[in-house]
């Protein structure tokens, strides 16, 4: 059964989410989405939501900070604020008596759940990483760019295609933030998922930083675009390779 939820994160930020609850089931996976994005990822979460029920997995979907129906101002994320959302969600589901937990990052989002200390956490058992920024130098589009930061330096932020606001506090924190070296000191299995047809993060960063990480699977989707938005072979695959990892890890 999937049911709207909201909880409180850090900041007074109201967080909204859709928990899917798979009866009599204690594991649980944490879907975390792109930045300027939302909880469905261009659909991929809830298709993800759906198979994961069927394996008899529950599943929480939700906004980050200043993203979809989540509130906060734009201007004022950053790695790290929305890595406490992470956590605050992570506390959720430990609550609620989940004793065993996957949590999924996509884009942007996997450079957040990259940097979670989750030694404090011992019911999160895995990690996944779709098309993982992982690396700020490493994107092909000028979002994060230093002409980027001169205007927010200038304005107090720096604005999308989308309209959303990028401050100066996030493009401080891109300065000293490097995920995958974070990743790599984390025992948890990860996977690592990555078209290589992927024009926004090239795939070329996820086959760097596999080696880097203890514990780590890394696939490459043929012909896989950012969000796997073009290829029903390609998404399928992916949603496929996804829910086995879980499986075997939680």
């Amino acid at each position: 059964m999937e049911e709207k939820i909201y909880y409180d994160s850090t900041d007074n930020v109201r967080l909204c989410a859709m928990f899917n609850r798979a009866p009599d089931s204690k594991k649980a996976a944490i879907l975390c989405h792109g930045i300027t994005g939302d909880k469905d990822e261009r659909d991929c979460f809830k298709v993800m939501s759906r198979e994961l029920l069927k394996n008899g997995i529950s599943s929480i979907r939700f906004d980050f900070r200043a993203h979809g129906e989540s509130t906060g101002n734009d201007y004022e994320m950053t790695v790290t604020r929305e890595a406490a959302d992470v956590e605050t969600t992570i506390k959720l589901l430990s609550k609620e008596g989940y004793d065993s937990i996957a949590v999924l990052g996509a884009s942007f989002g996997g450079g957040v759940v990259s940097i979670v200390d989750y030694t404090k956490y011992k019911n999160v058992k895995a990690l996944i990483l779709w098309y993982g920024l992982l690396d700020y130098n490493m994107v092909s589009v000028d979002i994060f760019s230093e002409e980027k930061r001169k205007i927010a330096e200038k304005n107090g932020y720096s604005k999308t295609l989308s309209g959303f606001k990028l401050g100066l506090p996030l493009f401080d924190e891109l300065r000293s933030i490097v995920p995958y070296e974070r990743l790599a000191e984390n025992d948890l299995p990860v996977l690592l998922l990555h078209g290589n047809a992927d024009t926004t993060i090239p795939y070329q960063s996820s086959q760097k930083v596999a080696p880097m990480c203890k514990n780590s699977t890394l696939v490459i989707i043929e012909n896989g675009e950012h969000t796997f938005f073009n290829s029903k072979k390609a998404f399928d695959e992916a949603i496929d390779k996804t829910v086995e990892f879980i499986k075997d890890n939680i």
